[in-house]
């Protein structure tokens, strides 16, 4: 079986973290209870410890879910925004990597779909709150102009 075409677009981003400035990450609306930058953090977190897993270098300790979360509501500056894009990228190549190795024969196989799927569903919770932080603010195209900005470099 060849398990990248089950995961083939479940770590797609839509584009959500080009283009991020100071001012995008750190905004926050009563409405919503953390910045894009507390977002994007926490899934750095998370994934970290996810590819952990997959990749079978335990954790030596189990985080849990308040443990990903960090305080901070905004970056220090730019440079911080682009390096925490970089290793979320880094991230989701390492993760996209993983589906093409695996196969049914493994011990662990059934362990590592269901992480796979879990980091999938997360990753989709998160960009959806990403998606509607930015239409808000009007830093993200609405629907009807999706297909043009997807397409664009």
């Amino acid at each position: 079986m060849q398990f990248e075409y089950l995961f083939s677009e479940a770590f797609d981003t839509f584009k959500v973290f080009e283009n991020l400035t100071v001012s995008i990450v750190a905004a926050k609306t009563p409405e919503t209870p953390k910045t894009l930058w507390q977002i994007l953090n926490h899934l750095i977190i998370w994934q970290k410890n996810q590819i952990s897993l997959l990749t079978g270098n335990k954790p030596e300790t189990s985080i849990t879910e308040t443990e990903t979360w960090i305080e901070a509501e905004q970056p220090a500056d730019q440079n911080e925004i682009d390096n925490a894009v970089a290793i979320f990228n880094t991230q989701l190549l390492t993760i996209k990597a993983i589906p093409p190795t695996l196969s049914s024969h493994q011990h662990d196989i059934s362990f590592k779909l269901k992480t796979l799927q879990d980091m999938s569903n997360h990753l989709s919770f998160h960009l959806g709150e990403i998606v509607l932080m930015r239409r808000l603010c009007k830093t993200y195209p609405m629907p009807e102009e999706m297909k043009l900005f997807l397409a664009l470099q």
